[in-house]
């Protein structure tokens, strides 16, 4: 049966550019759609129509996760909600949720059907210029779940915003801030966003902070001891962590030392991911809300693919201040 592709050969274009034209996207010109259509009818192409069930359209999506060579990275999210999240944002159809982790030979169409795959989502990692280019080729709408990346459509935490909630949140049960920013290799993006983001809250609010020498990057979670904890605490009073994994570590180091938190020293951190709950005192931190970023995510990706909008730019979603008994 022909293809998509089989159409794109023939008329020297993109497959993405025949996918609109067949779908009727404003993005291509008529007098494309017709060259398009006379193409598909030579060629016996049969359009592929949404399945329906009880007067619904089914849209097929894969979901697409990271495996982290460290297995506490998994900690930082409620995978369910990041499902309960792309559910409802499918308001006008019914979802076949296809779950697959990303690997270095990931391809997006490992099978001959593999153009039944309306959609996808990357949650958490950054696509491949190969599979970017399957994905354009095929003309297969997608999103990028908490990465922002120029010229591709993303949805993505508002770290900055959250930073700033976290100082405000100090400045008014503290009268003095003398701060470090705690991290971990390895976190990419997130962590230049968050630093960057504390950097700017800092600024605006006249607190001094030297990003060189107010950093500390640890190499890894296993790396966080007492001792370096201790030397890192010296001289500061707070210790905003990039996210509440490092800080329910820092906090136990810091109760090993016997330094009373958040008497002698406060502690923050961010995501208010599950592993936050075993913390003790329990951390201040800032939601990362995944349900509402997967849910945005589901209703740029319906858009496109029923209503042939065109794939948005980056959105970015604010989180909110989650206090806890680490801060004062």
């Amino acid at each position: 049966m022909p293809t998509i592709d089989d159409i794109a050969r023939e008329l020297g274009i993109s497959s993405a550019t025949v996918s609109r034209a067949l779908n009727g996207s404003r993005l291509v010109g008529v007098e494309v759609r017709e060259k398009v259509a006379a193409v598909a009818k030579k060629l016996g192409y049969e359009k592929r129509s949404i399945r329906r069930h009880r007067g619904r359209g089914i849209l097929s999506v894969k979901l697409v996760l990271p495996r982290h060579a460290e297995p506490e990275r998994a900690l930082f999210y409620d995978f369910a909600a990041l499902i309960e999240g792309l559910r409802r944002g499918f308001t006008l159809c019914g979802l076949n949720l296809l779950c697959e982790i990303n690997s270095p030979d990931f391809e997006p169409y490992p099978h001959k059907k593999g153009g039944d795959i309306d959609a996808f989502v990357f949650a958490f990692q950054r696509p491949s210029q190969q599979t970017l280019k399957s994905l354009r080729d095929h003309g297969t709408p997608f999103v990028v779940l908490n990465r922002s990346i120029p010229g591709l459509p993303c949805v993505a935490s508002d770290h900055a915003a959250g930073m700033l909630d976290l100082l405000d949140h100090l400045r008014s049960v503290m009268s003095e801030i003398r701060p470090r920013f705690v991290s971990i290799e390895g976190l990419g993006q997130v962590h230049e966003e968050r630093l960057d983001g504390f950097v700017q809250a800092c600024r605006h609010r006249e607190i001094a902070f030297d990003r060189e020498k107010d950093t500390v990057l640890f190499s890894d979670i296993a790396s966080i001891q007492s001792a370096k904890v201790a030397a890192m605490a010296k001289g500061a009073n707070v210790l905003i962590c990039v996210n509440d994994i490092v800080g329910t570590v820092v906090l136990t180091e810091l109760d090993r030392l016997g330094i009373s938190v958040p008497n002698e020293i406060a502690v923050t951190g961010f995501d208010d991911s599950p592993v936050r709950r075993l913390s003790r005192p329990l951390l201040t931190t800032v939601s990362l809300p995944v349900e509402e970023l997967a849910r945005y995510a589901a209703t740029r990706l319906q858009a496109e693919i029923i209503e042939n909008e065109a794939p948005a730019a980056l959105l970015r979603v604010v989180g909110h201040l989650v206090p806890g008994e680490s801060t004062p």
